[in-house]
């Protein structure tokens, strides 16, 4: 590859990557191109990105976006994966490679933070963030449920005792 066409494709690579901050290096090798074909695929249903790279392109890359964490991770044959939630990312990742045994998640950099394979395991049994806005919304709904319940009560046990007089009135007549 000469060097104009690698500077063009890093340049490329650069515009796609720089407003993602979350980037998972998988390695690629044994995925066969039906495999890859299905893992964009459902990686495509959560608005996250696959790129296979060659990997003095994503050394360059990676140098020019300030992800210098991940380079010394670029042997062999390689992806990166990007997309707006790391914790979805990391969940369809590690479903595909449980199902096909390949690909394998080399390190991340999430938010920032290197995070080694083991790690990205971690982060896959996270609840996603739609996950934990249903879990507010639950608690915060359940505070307001209990209130007004509680505001209830009062009338609802006025009315009752006021029953119970009318009915022993009535016992009495």
């Amino acid at each position: 590859m000469s060097k104009a066409l690698r500077r063009r494709i890093v340049d490329e690579l650069e515009k796609k990557y720089r407003g993602s901050k979350n980037f998972f290096l998988i390695g690629t090798q044994g995925l066969t191109a039906n495999q890859a074909v299905e893992l964009r695929r459902e990686l495509r249903n959560e608005k996250v990105k696959m790129n296979v790279v060659k990997n003095s392109t994503a050394h360059h890359t990676f140098e020019r976006i300030g992800l210098k964490d991940l380079q010394k991770f670029l042997t062999g044959m390689n992806a990166v994966v990007y997309g707006p939630d790391p914790v979805v990312t990391a969940k369809k990742l590690l479903a595909y490679k449980e199902k096909n045994q390949r690909p394998d998640v080399k390190a991340a950099v999430v938010d920032g933070k290197l995070m080694n394979a083991e790690q990205v395991v971690r982060l896959s049994k996270l609840p996603g963030r739609e996950q934990l806005l249903s879990q507010i919304l639950g608690v915060l709904l359940g505070v307001q449920t209990k209130f007004v319940s509680t505001l209830n009560e009062i009338p609802r046990s006025f009315v009752g005792t006021l029953q119970a007089i009318v009915d022993k009135d009535k016992e009495k007549k």
